[in-house]
């Protein structure tokens, strides 16, 4: 096995150290279980500030090339992410107010999903915060009576101060539209969930764990190239970021985490679509 450290890019350094209390460690543990599936989407951090919901819409008029490009096949896992840049500012009736977060419920929240599917979000309360990014991610595996056109919409509730209910994408913009394609088994153009493959490349662990201040993660990759490290909290909060250049074996990547409050976290690598993820704690 090679060891060596990755090439740091952007680093984002912090300095403080104690060990975790054992029945802590336990309720965590527990914690730890329910909370597991937190991290299942990375929003698109390239899709830009102007841009609140990422891919647009597709539009016959304005932008034919638009909307969900991803086909789902009878019978192969299927996946696709919503990336939500949520602004300060809403603009209600030609007023600028102060935006505080828009949200959709954590369940039945996109009509028209195939019944195949389920979706889960980030953050997992599916509230995305003001100035903040977030996703959600689709996934299943179609049946063969799902064959077809799927007009999908989210139901999603601005709040300004007031709560604001709004149909996503129709009532941002007329005649938009989120299709997904639902094809007969072995198709063309199928997608095929690659996020399992990915994490697959890439065992990752951290140690100490719990720690203080100071810990070591370890990435034990089969395939070599450039990543971003990320850190976020539970609610999908991004705390630290890197760019990391990664080769086959294992990798070491220092971190310090003495500005971070206590508490649980989740870590990984990505390459800007997949991601592998793992959990660390942090407890002084």
């Amino acid at each position: 096995m090679t060891y060596t450290k990755p090439t740091f890019i952007n680093s984002n350094s912090l300095p403080n150290n104690t060990i975790m209390n054992r029945i802590v460690l336990i309720f965590l543990g527990v914690i730890l279980a329910s909370v597991g599936y937190a991290q299942d989407c990375q929003p698109d951090e390239t899709v830009p500030d102007s841009v609140v919901v990422a891919p647009l819409p597709y539009n016959e008029m304005l932008r034919p090339d638009g909307g969900i490009k991803d086909t789902a096949c009878v019978g192969s896992p299927y996946e696709f992410v919503f990336t939500f840049n949520i602004p300060a500012i809403y603009n209600v009736s030609g007023f600028e107010v102060p935006l505080i977060d828009v949200s959709i419920p954590a369940e039945d929240g996109i009509d028209n999903l195939p019944a195949s599917m389920d979706y889960v979000c980030n953050p997992p309360n599916c509230v995305f915060a003001a100035e903040t990014k977030g996703c959600i991610l689709v996934s299943g595996t179609a049946t063969a009576d799902e064959v077809g056109q799927h007009d999908l919409t989210i139901a999603a509730v601005i709040n300004a101060g007031l709560e604001l209910q709004v149909t996503v994408p129709g009532d941002l913009e007329a005649d938009a539209h989120y299709y997904l394609f639902v094809k007969e088994e072995g198709g063309t153009n199928c997608f095929s969930n690659t996020n399992e493959a990915f994490a697959a490349d890439f065992e990752l662990s951290n140690r100490p764990n719990p720690f203080g201040d100071l810990t070591q993660v370890v990435v034990d990759a089969k395939q070599s190239g450039m990543y971003q490290f990320f850190v976020t909290d539970l609610l999908g909060r991004q705390v630290h970021q890197q760019q990391i250049q990664l080769i086959e074996g294992e990798n070491h990547i220092d971190f310090n985490g003495s500005q971070l409050a206590e508490g649980m976290y989740l870590y990984g690598i990505t390459d800007g679509r997949h991601a592998a993820t793992s959990k660390m704690i942090i407890n002084r």
